[in-house]
Formats: structure tokens, sequence, C-alpha cells
């Protein structure tokens, strides 16, 4: 597994890894810094195909469209807005992005009313909340949005 996370979101990044050990239950550590991310790996790697990015929607978006992913599933963390996540060609890759209020954007939550330390987006909690679950494609595709 690999979470990626926007620069701009760099104070977070301690408590997203806590997120993550909590959610998924894998540590998490900074591998590299590149392309406005920080890059965490899971340990071991290998245990979850998935990219988790989380940042704003015109970099998530950049991302996908030139970066080579070798994972088969994509958790896109932002707003689709303008973006239109769904028009982007990925053959072979299961792409979800956040719940989207009615004005097509994913509303950030205020961590601290449901027991976190950072804003989170309603699929981010819902995700959290079914960590007990052992299915990770169900739990993907209750939460999150498949396009």
């Amino acid at each position: 597994m690999r979470y990626l996370l926007q620069h701009c979101f760099k104070p977070e990044l301690s408590v997203r890894k806590d997120y993550l050990y909590e959610a998924v239950k894998l540590w998490t550590i900074v591998t590299s810094t590149s392309d406005g991310f920080i890059h965490l790996n899971s340990l071991p790697s290998n245990c979850l195909d998935i990219l988790f990015l989380v940042g704003h929607n015109k970099f998530i978006r950049n991302y996908l469209k030139t970066a080579t992913i070798p994972e088969k599933t994509i958790v896109a963390i932002t707003c689709d807005g303008k973006a239109r996540f769904s028009k982007l060609q990925l053959p072979g890759k299961a792409l979800y992005i956040s719940r989207q209020n009615e004005n097509n954007y994913a509303d950030l939550m205020r961590g601290c009313e449901f027991g976190f330390d950072f804003d989170l987006t309603e699929s981010e909690i819902l995700f959290y909340n079914t960590r007990n679950r052992p299915d990770i494609d169900e739990r993907l595709n209750l939460t999150f949005t498949k396009l």
C-alpha cells in the first residue's frame, strides 16, 4: 500500500500515519518526497494493492495523468469539482473518490468532533468506522464513490 499526501498537508503527517494504522492496521514510513507529494509506504509494502492520494484535485488529476501507477486500486481523497476524474483513462484500475456534495466537492469535517486530530472527509470517517470488516474492497465500496 502506498499513501501520497500533498506537501501542503505536511503538518498532518504524523496524525494521518496514526489514522492509517488504526484504519488498515499497517505501519507506514516516509520513503520519499517528489511530485509535490510526501510518499508513504506500508510495512510490509505488499499487503494491500492500493494507492491512496490525498490532496487538491488539480494535483491529484495531474499525478493520475502523468505517473506510472502499479496499484490496481486508487483512492483519491479530494474534490471532483471540475477535475472530472471519471473522464480519466486508467485501464485496469479501479478509481474511488471521496463522497461529494451537491456542488461536486468533498466536504471536510472538523476532525475534533469525531475524535481525530485533523480535518477529514466523510469517506475517511466512514472508512475508519468499517475497520473491523476484513474485506478492503467491500469497505471501499461502502465508504467511497467508485468511478
